[in-house]
């Protein structure tokens, strides 16, 4: 019951992260903004879809209103989207396609920019209001039973954005690293790119990983890092700015999304693949034994925390209990074992754990802190 719980908070976090919280307010309500009508499940922007807009608040779950006053009506385009202007902050929904009633899961305002985050992975000058449908009341979706074992590929999508326009940006290569998979987004900037099973299974979830590049003229190039292979659909957002130079995203989660796990650099031209020498670096994280199930990190029989890194002096993991009626973050200290040119080896065995955040950290030489990825939802007895 305990993982079930967990799992669908995961889910629903996951969904908060794509339509952000309702309450951000707009500081002129006539400004021209991006109406986003998108299917929850796939991601993919709904054409021709009819939203019709009126006061209130009765949007969500929400199928055959007829007592709300309709005060404006709209209809997407072939991405789903539509330029309105004098959205309000609270209001009541409804879309329909070809007369069909849509499902509205959650909707809300995008934030234009983040506090101490780079100015590149948002929205700079413009608001989006983004509503995700369903076709049925509910997301009925279960996970295979065996999840990691599955054949079916990794597919990450997304469309991708001009951050000062807003404007979706078709034409920009997308290939994957080190699979060489590579596709180009569509008229409506949107890419879907599939990486074969074959890249993930028998690996660690944080060790099958990929970095996807984006490119194109007169655009900077952006490099998305350690982006975890689950099977089936991952969704992410990606921003394009124009310029010279190369944009570096490296993930800090296995659930992509939230920016403030994750780290950021930027170079005036290509990227480096290693920090600057002496700094300290994660190399690898990861649990053996373990298996994978539905998003659950199962730690077998004698199960040790092993971190690979350079520069560290001092290793720690932590967590956050879950299920146990514990809300205070708790950790161990980890230990060196051994040292080499390859990367110094930290270990520490693992027991009685039950979290939704797992992950390690250090400090370097210089007192710099160092963190490693977010291994989300992990049990050990």
């Amino acid at each position: 019951m305990y993982k079930l719980l967990a799992l669908s908070s995961v889910v629903w976090a996951a969904l908060l992260t794509s339509a952000v919280a309702q309450t951000q307010h707009h500081s002129n309500a006539e400004k021209a903004r991006w109406l986003w009508v998108k299917d929850y499940i796939t991601g993919i922007g709904v054409p021709t879809a009819s939203v019709d807009i009126g006061p209130g608040d009765k949007c969500l779950g929400q199928t055959g209103l007829t007592d709300v006053n309709w005060t404006a009506h709209y209809t997407t385009n072939a991405a789903g989207r539509v330029l309105v202007r004098g959205l309000p902050q609270k209001l009541s929904c409804r879309v329909t396609v070809d007369g069909r009633p849509l499902y509205v899961l959650t909707y809300g305002f995008e934030i234009a920019r983040a506090q101490n985050l780079p100015t590149w992975i948002s929205l700079r000058n413009d608001y989006t209001t983004t509503i995700f449908v369903s076709s049925q009341a509910r997301d009925d979706r279960t996970l295979p039973p065996d999840y990691w074992e599955t054949n079916d590929p990794t597919k990450f999508r997304s469309y991708i954005r001009d951050p000062d326009t807003a404007q979706l940006i078709p034409g920009v290569g997308v290939t994957a690293v080190p699979s060489g998979v590579s596709t180009t987004t569509d008229a409506n900037g949107l890419f879907t790119l599939e990486v074969a099973a074959s890249y993930r299974k028998g690996k660690f979830p944080s060790m099958a990983t990929q970095t996807l590049v984006f490119s194109k003229p007169s655009y900077k190039t952006f490099e998305y890092r350690q982006l975890v292979l689950r099977p089936g659909l991952v969704q992410i957002d990606v921003f394009l700015p124009k310029g010279t130079g190369t944009l570096v995203r490296t993930n800090g989660s296995i659930y992509p999304g939230d920016p403030y796990d994750d780290q950021f650099e930027a170079y005036p031209g290509e990227a480096s693949e290693h920090l600057p020498s002496g700094r300290g670096e994660i190399l690898s994280f990861e649990i053996r034994p373990f298996t994978y199930d539905g998003g659950w990190i199962t730690c077998g029989k004698g199960a040790k925390a092993i971190l690979k890194a350079h520069n560290l002096t001092k290793v720690g993991i932590g967590w956050t209990p879950t299920g146990t009626g514990v809300t205070e973050s708790v950790g161990l200290d980890m230990l060196k074992i051994s040292t080499s040119p390859e990367g110094d080896t930290w270990e520490v065995a693992l027991s009685d754990i039950m979290s939704t955040r797992f992950a390690a950290g250090g400090v370097d030489n210089s007192g710099k802190t160092v963190r490693s990825m977010d291994l989300s939802n992990v049990y050990c007895e």
